[in-house]
């Protein structure tokens, strides 16, 4: 008996159509498929799922989230596209920040094989201590205009976390950073 295809999205999926919603506030079924990085099919899907839980609401005007759907995502992680040259191994690279974050890495690997399990190449992690950034694993300071770029768009704090999601596209970058970040939260 045949069941059809596997799907091609993940619970990461449905977790970043919610944020990608809040972000936008209202979003078409195409761009919200052209964001994920799924087909047609997937973002039906993923959107069914979200309206079952009663996380969003759709009209002919685009897809937005209820007020249970806001309180379930709550602030959608800040997402910002630097170019991080040797920092990283991908072509496009996407930065977000885990508020306070510092305390639950290790050495950054399980974050890096989170990014890889979404699509992404990977992802580093870098840590904002003693007013430096640097790597989780040891003293070794990101400076330079990478590392100032850094804390000046994510405006970071004491004990926050820099995760770089890195891949050939910015779909996967975001989504392995998406996934990265999610693992320290």
């Amino acid at each position: 008996m045949s069941t059809g295809p596997l799907p091609r999205f993940t619970e990461l999926h449905v977790r970043a159509a919610g944020e990608i919603i809040a972000e936008r506030g209202r979003i078409s079924r195409k761009e919200l498929g052209k964001k994920l990085g799924v087909g047609e099919g997937s973002v039906r899907t993923i959107l069914n799922i979200l309206k079952q839980r009663g996380f969003v609401t759709s009209s002919r005007g685009g897809h937005a989230l209820t007020a249970k759907g806001r309180k379930w995502v709550g602030e959608p992680p800040e997402l910002v596209k630097v170019n991080c040259g040797g920092l990283t191994v991908g072509k496009v690279d996407v930065a977000t920040v885990v508020r306070g974050g510092a305390g639950k890495v290790k050495k950054g690997v399980e974050q890096r094989d989170e990014a890889m399990k979404a699509g992404a190449l990977g992802a580093t992690v870098l840590v904002f201590q003693d007013s430096r950034l640097r790597f989780p694993d040891d003293a070794t300071e990101v400076g330079g205009s990478v590392g100032k770029k850094l804390v000046e768009a994510l405006k970071l704090k004491e004990g926050d976390v820099v995760v770089i999601g890195t891949a050939d596209d910015e779909v996967r970058a975001e989504m392995g950073a998406r996934a990265a970040a999610r693992s320290l939260r």
